[in-house]
């Protein structure tokens, strides 16, 4: 019997495409859903199967199943249900993969490596550093773009005047 394969360690680059593929994979999943309500048995487009079947071979590397390719469904019903199962299998290892972390007051990646990365996708609200008019150096930047200001405005004045 073969052994279930084990999914790979979070990294930054794996966790973007981790997103990148659930935001397709919702999208296509939300077209196929909209026509299996009306007519499940209907058929599915070549391209439409073409662009599922690539969509659940990316998702394998996330779900810890065997390596075959996926054959997408001949009909919406079909597909929606596979797009489904993928969607669950990519919420499964990203419940899997994050934590919350609350001095950021989001969900983060346990990924390998220092710069922490939120999952962008629940759109995470990180706390906010102080106001920026509360930085000196945002005042520094601020007083030299008055002083730039005022520079333009006094060559303007002097082009008009020639």
């Amino acid at each position: 019997m073969p052994q279930p394969k084990k999914p790979p360690r979070v990294t930054h680059a794996l966790a973007a495409r981790h997103e990148a593929l659930w935001l397709r994979l919702t999208a296509l999943h939300a077209q196929i859903a909209a026509v299996a309500a009306r007519r499940p048995q209907a058929p599915v487009s070549a391209q439409t199967i073409s662009v599922a079947e690539a969509l659940l071979c990316d998702a394998q590397v996330f779900l810890a199943q065997g390596d075959g390719l996926p054959m997408a469904a001949p009909d919406h019903g079909g597909l929606l249900t596979q797009l489904g199962q993928a969607l669950a299998g990519l919420d499964a290892w990203e419940a899997t993969n994050a934590e919350w972390r609350g001095e950021l007051n989001a969900f983060v990646w346990k990924v390998v490596g220092d710069p922490v990365l939120p999952v962008q996708r629940l759109r995470p609200k990180l706390v906010a550093p102080a106001a920026p008019h509360a930085d000196p150096a945002y005042a520094a930047y601020k007083a030299r773009m008055a002083d730039l200001r005022d520079k333009l405005a006094l060559r303007i004045d002097q082009f008009r005047n020639r």
